[in-house]
Protein backbone atom coordinates (compact mmCIF):
# COMPACT_ATOMS: atom_id res chain seq x y z
CA UNK A 1 0.00 0.00 0.00
CA UNK A 2 2.75 2.49 0.85
CA UNK A 3 4.41 2.17 -2.57
CA UNK A 4 1.19 3.12 -4.36
CA UNK A 5 0.76 6.16 -2.10
CA UNK A 6 4.34 7.28 -2.69
CA UNK A 7 3.97 6.80 -6.43
CA UNK A 8 0.75 8.83 -6.53
CA UNK A 9 2.36 11.63 -4.47
CA UNK A 10 5.35 11.65 -6.82
CA UNK A 11 3.03 11.68 -9.82
CA UNK A 12 0.99 14.53 -8.34
CA UNK A 13 4.16 16.55 -7.66
CA UNK A 14 5.30 15.96 -11.26
CA UNK A 15 1.94 17.09 -12.65
CA UNK A 16 2.00 20.17 -10.42
CA UNK A 17 5.51 21.04 -11.65
CA UNK A 18 4.49 20.45 -15.29
CA UNK A 19 1.47 22.73 -14.86
CA UNK A 20 3.64 25.52 -13.46
CA UNK A 21 6.20 25.06 -16.29
CA UNK A 22 3.38 25.37 -18.83
CA UNK A 23 2.28 28.63 -17.19
CA UNK A 24 5.87 29.95 -17.15
CA UNK A 25 6.24 29.10 -20.84
CA UNK A 26 3.03 31.00 -21.61
CA UNK A 27 4.29 34.03 -19.67
CA UNK A 28 7.58 33.97 -21.57
CA UNK A 29 5.79 33.59 -24.92
CA UNK A 30 3.39 36.48 -24.29
CA UNK A 31 5.62 38.90 -22.39
CA UNK A 32 9.17 37.78 -23.22
CA UNK A 33 11.51 38.45 -20.31
CA UNK A 34 10.25 41.99 -19.62
CA UNK A 35 7.47 41.28 -17.19
CA UNK A 36 5.06 44.06 -16.28
CA UNK A 37 4.58 44.84 -12.62
CA UNK A 38 1.26 43.97 -11.06
CA UNK A 39 -1.04 41.31 -12.44
CA UNK A 40 -0.07 39.26 -15.50
CA UNK A 41 -2.79 37.59 -17.57
CA UNK A 42 -1.86 34.60 -19.74
CA UNK A 43 -3.82 31.99 -21.66
CA UNK A 44 -2.80 28.36 -21.18
CA UNK A 45 -4.14 25.13 -22.65
CA UNK A 46 -4.19 22.22 -20.22
CA UNK A 47 -5.99 18.89 -19.87
CA UNK A 48 -9.14 19.34 -17.82
CA UNK A 49 -7.67 16.94 -15.24
CA UNK A 50 -5.12 19.63 -14.29
CA UNK A 51 -7.77 22.21 -13.38
CA UNK A 52 -7.38 21.37 -9.70
CA UNK A 53 -3.67 22.24 -9.80
CA UNK A 54 -4.52 25.84 -10.68
CA UNK A 55 -6.27 26.05 -7.32
CA UNK A 56 -3.40 24.32 -5.51
CA UNK A 57 -1.02 26.92 -6.99
CA UNK A 58 -3.39 29.59 -5.60
CA UNK A 59 -3.83 31.26 -8.99
CA UNK A 60 -6.81 33.23 -10.16
CA UNK A 61 -8.21 31.57 -13.29
CA UNK A 62 -11.27 31.10 -15.45
CA UNK A 63 -12.07 28.58 -18.16
CA UNK A 64 -12.55 29.89 -21.69
CA UNK A 65 -15.88 28.25 -22.59
CA UNK A 66 -15.47 28.58 -26.37
CA UNK A 67 -12.39 26.30 -26.46
CA UNK A 68 -12.89 22.55 -26.10
CA UNK A 69 -10.76 20.04 -28.01
CA UNK A 70 -10.88 16.51 -26.64
CA UNK A 71 -9.77 16.65 -23.03
CA UNK A 72 -7.92 19.96 -23.48
CA UNK A 73 -9.34 23.17 -22.05
CA UNK A 74 -8.14 26.75 -22.30
CA UNK A 75 -7.78 28.83 -19.14
CA UNK A 76 -7.13 32.51 -18.57
CA UNK A 77 -4.73 32.67 -15.60
CA UNK A 78 -3.90 35.80 -13.59
CA UNK A 79 -0.60 35.85 -11.72
CA UNK A 80 0.84 38.51 -9.44
CA UNK A 81 3.97 39.60 -11.30
CA UNK A 82 5.65 40.80 -8.13
CA UNK A 83 5.62 37.26 -6.68
CA UNK A 84 7.32 35.58 -9.64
Amino acid sequence: MKKKSIKSNTDQARQLRDTWITIEDAITAEHSFLLPSGEIDVTVTLPWTREGFLGILKLSWEQQKEFCEGNMRQYRVTIDGDKI
